[in-house]
């Protein structure tokens, strides 16, 4: 079981059904049915929703179910009621679907340092679910300023915004909204991997959510590589949209190697004609910007909560006409010894 000897219970998000011959216990598409007489099946899932000693005596229903739910990872050593009045209060909670210790990942949340680059329709979004999920040290990296345009799906800009440089509005609604957050604006362009010097050597994650210019990944992957920080994006199309990879130089990650994988898998005529289409398209539209930024941040919260998530080394792609998902995972690096790429 988890802890130290102290007490465990039932993790938050794991729901107890009551069946005809004993109780199921369901933690999202997972379930685990426990057989046996109602009476001390009822008595021990009260004990371990308010709270059981990890070494439970003289109470053999409860330990042998306490020992099945701890095999699976459903007990939890937190404390119930951290984040209480605070924004994240409903979130601690649900943070339990990535692990048995929600309360560690709120915390890492918390201490994680993360940057954005581009605060458009994919990070301006992104970076509002990070300060909503507990973030409290971001950078924003943006040149561009504010354009009537933006305002249908960049949430967090205002018509009066309109012609101020994007990274100090944002970092200012942001920073409205959780008072304690550290939200730093740089108003600069990435024409080199040096540009992101002005991050910490320590940073936690670099969101990547521009794409100008086309070459703007070697460049952010260049920096990041050299420095061990782990590097994820999205990016939005007219039928389709992408989010990931999250790559970590520091788990054998290698972005050249990610795309050798992604266009061996393209028909030919699919790899001339992304060749030639350089430029992002300049039509937009907000539900799906929406969408495929709210996926990303599902995947960025839940890598700096737990360590781990669905787009390490993988993409996921969404076909918005059909709402067909599609998947891609990458390979080890194979770069020469040296890493060059």
């Amino acid at each position: 079981m988890p802890g130290d000897g102290g007490v465990v219970r039932l993790l938050d998000v794991v729901s107890v059904v009551p069946c005809a011959d004993g109780f199921r216990f369901v933690r999202g598409a997972e379930s685990l049915r426990v057989r046996g007489p109602l009476g001390p099946l009822a008595d021990a899932v009260d004990r371990l929703t308010s709270g059981v000693p990890e070494r439970v005596e003289g109470a053999p229903v409860v330990a042998r179910v306490a020992a099945a739910l701890a095999e699976r990872g459903w007990l939890t050593a937190d404390a119930p009621g951290y984040g209480v009045g605070e924004p994240v209060e409903r979130q601690v909670g649900y943070l339990g679907m990535f692990g048995a210790d929600p309360v560690a990942m709120q915390r890492r949340l918390e201490r994680a340092s993360v940057a954005v680059l581009g605060v458009g329709g994919v990070g301006a979004i992104v970076a509002q679910h990070l300060v909503g999920a507990g973030v409290r040290d971001l950078w924003l990296i943006d040149h561009d300023t504010v354009a009537p345009h933006n305002l249908n799906r960049q949430f967090v800009y205002r018509a009066a915004d309109v012609g101020s440089p994007k990274a100090d509005r944002a970092a200012a609604a942001l920073t409205s909204t959780a008072p304690g957050a550290r939200v730093r604006a740089v108003r600069a362009a990435v024409r080199e991997p040096g540009d992101l010097d002005v991050l910490p050597a320590d940073l936690d994650l670099l969101v990547v959510a521009a794409d100008t210019p086309p070459d703007l990944p070697d460049r952010v992957w260049a920096w990041a590589r050299g420095r061990g920080v782990p590097v994820c994006g999205a990016a939005v199309g007219l039928e389709t949209g992408y989010w990931g990879p999250l790559l970590d130089p520091r788990r054998g990650h290698c972005l050249p190697c990610f795309e050798a994988r992604r266009t061996s898998l393209l028909a030919p005529a699919d790899v001339e004609v992304g060749a030639a289409l350089t430029e992002p398209t300049r039509f937009s539209f907000g539900p799906v910007n929406t969408a495929v930024s709210a996926f990303l941040a599902y995947e960025v919260v839940r890598f700096l909560a737990s360590g781990t998530c669905s787009i390490v080394n993988a993409r996921r792609h969404l076909v918005f006409p059909s709402g067909r998902t599609e998947d891609l995972d990458g390979v080890a690096c194979q770069c020469p010894p040296c890493g060059d790429g």
